[in-house]
């Protein structure tokens, strides 16, 4: 893991109209909002809140997360073993899962030697498969570390994980509990492809008959064998209210409400009722301009901002005016470096004025930068370093 540059690239107290762009900020009001609100949300509601941190990737940014939560958060989610090693290593996060499989020598010996050098964390992985355990075991003996596995129970996405009705599920949890140096922590129940399921009633039905009947169906099965699992862990951001409608997991691992973005701002509850905010912004400068035509072009193409979801949204954080105007302008790629928006009345965002844009996937859309500028007032408050970013 790359140590942390001791120079910050963005002086703290540097006004906003300064920085150099494309550059990517988050709003300090609306992310210690958003922060609160989640944790308000599932306080007393009989789920633990571990917060996914693949969609900031920064160890500087877990540690102010960690500070805010007030001891409400179990610990955090990462989704690679970089951003484990960075989440651990330089956010000082004393547990951390890994929500995904890790299937190589390589990869189990770097979450081993991870534990092994902060004894005082807990590191968790998942398998599906019984060879993951043995290499996991193998690693965690050469060195002389304690690894957390939880085994994941396919939700209906079909991507990783036994399915729920599968022997596989009992066999890999006694496989586990064979091994010294592995915990069986509990089962992950995790269905990402229904976090956008536009209506509530529909994500609601989505979320009983997908993740809610896998882990009462694999519950049933380990019951029968007097086990029970300490933590069923899974749900996101946009499933939030239906997990714990549902109720069969007591452990809900959220992380793209923390920023927002246009994909997730479709979703009509998310949209209407503002329990969270947008906070995450791109901010780009206008550095050429057709008056006539309404066209500007932007120093941010598809290297400052992730097109998989869709174009982003083009406004303004401190002009309300300005926002409005650009209500019904559109952007589109115009190649690496460079956005087009059109469509923009006249007078209107001038040579080298900047805009804000509204990312329509939060997650790829910070991995594509060295680091985050957390903003109040227009002046920068905090500069977080992505560490893992790209990996």
């Amino acid at each position: 893991m790359a140590p942390m540059p001791s120079n910050l690239p963005v002086a703290i107290r540097t006004p906003l109209r300064q920085l150099v762009t494309p550059a990517l900020l988050v709003l300090m009001p609306q992310l210690e909002h958003n922060e609160a609100a989640m944790r308000s949300l599932v306080r007393g509601r009989g789920a633990n809140l571990r917060p996914h941190a693949k969609a900031h990737k920064s160890g500087g940014f877990t540690r102010w997360l960690l500070e805010q939560s007030n001891g409400e958060i179990t610990g955090m989610c990462t989704q690679t073993v970089g951003e484990t090693e960075a989440i651990v290593s330089l956010g000082g996060c004393k547990d951390v899962l890994l929500t995904n499989e890790v299937a190589t020598d390589t990869a189990a010996a770097r979450l081993a030697s991870l534990a092994a050098a902060h004894p005082a964390a807990t590191v968790g992985v998942l398998v599906d498969h019984r060879l993951q355990v043995e290499m996991l075991a193998r690693a965690a003996a050469t060195a002389k570390a304690k690894l957390r596995v939880l085994v994941e129970v396919d939700a209906g996405q079909d991507r990783c994980g036994v399915r729920a009705d599968s022997p596989e599920v009992l066999s890999l949890v006694r496989a586990i509990e064979a091994e010294p140096v592995l915990d069986w922590g509990g089962l992950h129940v995790y269905h990402g492809g229904i976090q956008h399921v536009r209506a509530p009633s529909d994500r609601l039905a989505a979320v009983t008959a997908g993740p809610g009947e896998a882990a009462r169906t694999a519950l049933r099965s380990l019951s029968e064998h007097k086990l029970k699992p300490q933590v069923v862990t899974g749900g996101g951001t946009g499933t939030l209210m239906e997990d714990l409608q549902v109720g069969t997991h007591n452990e809900l691992q959220p992380g793209s409400y923390l920023f927002m973005d246009g994909d997730y701002a479709r979703n009509e509850d998310l949209r209407a009722d503002g329990r969270f905010f947008q906070s995450l912004f791109l901010h780009a400068t206008v550095i050429s301009l057709d008056e006539s035509a309404g066209k500007r072009v932007l120093d941010a193409g598809s290297k400052a901002c992730d097109l998989v979801c869709g174009p982003p949204l083009a406004t303004s954080i401190d002009d309300p005016a300005l926002a409005e105007a650009l209500r019904d302008v559109t952007y589109a790629s115009g190649g690496d470096e460079h956005g087009v928006l059109r469509g923009v009345p006249p007078g209107v965002l001038p040579l080298g004025s900047t805009v804000q844009l509204v990312p329509s996937h939060c997650d790829p859309t910070v991995n594509l930068y060295d680091y985050m500028v957390g903003v109040r007032n227009g002046l920068v408050e905090h500069v977080w370093t992505i560490d893992a970013r790209g990996y």
